[in-house]
């Protein structure tokens, strides 16, 4: 069962979101130094993150982005600013 959970609804269309989505990975790389691998499909992309103590997966389709992570040891007291983090970013993107 993930840690954090967070599913944002958007109205982009398809490839405007894809494109958001991956300005928002290059923004958290620089920002958090996560690891990300995005694979594109046709009608759903999928994408993996991973840092130290954490290991998320990121889904996104026409209609919206699902973000989930599971939380080691060490990240689980920080959960409450790590998914303020998270929110914070997807809001900024897919608002």
């Amino acid at each position: 069962m993930a840690d954090i959970e967070i599913e944002k609804e958007h109205s982009l269309d398809f490839n405007t979101a894809r494109e958001q989505a991956k300005k928002w990975l290059e923004s958290a790389k620089d920002k958090f130094g996560i690891e990300a691998n995005y694979v594109e499909g046709e009608t759903e992309d999928n994408v993996t993150i991973t840092r130290k103590g954490i290991d998320g997966k990121a889904t996104l389709d026409a209609n919206k982005i699902r973000f989930e992570a599971t939380l080691g040891f060490l990240a689980k007291p920080l959960k409450g600013k790590i998914k303020d983090a998270l929110d914070s970013g997807l809001s900024k993107y897919f608002s």
